[in-house]
């Protein structure tokens, strides 16, 4: 039963690690509209400053939700069994 409940809790943090991820970097896509840059990485390549500022803000917020789903998931697990 204890393995079961590890793979189900497996599934929902891939789930909500690749999600979470994909919806940040499309709130970003949306918020700097039709200005025009290249994501190389993880650097960005645009002339307009703006572009410059967004992507720091939502890769700070991508680094955050990544260490904040790591945290939950050492406190769901140290709570199965």
């Amino acid at each position: 039963m204890i393995a079961v409940t590890y793979g189900i809790i497996a599934v929902v943090f891939v789930v909500l690690g690749i999600g979470g991820i994909m919806y940040l970097d499309h709130r970003f896509s949306a918020s700097v509209g039709d200005r025009p840059f290249t994501v190389n990485g993880r650097r960005v390549e645009s002339d307009d400053p703006f572009v410059l500022r967004q992507f720091k803000k939502f890769y700070a917020l991508r680094v955050a939700y990544s260490l904040a789903l790591l945290v939950l998931l050492f406190v769901v697990v140290s709570h199965v069994g």
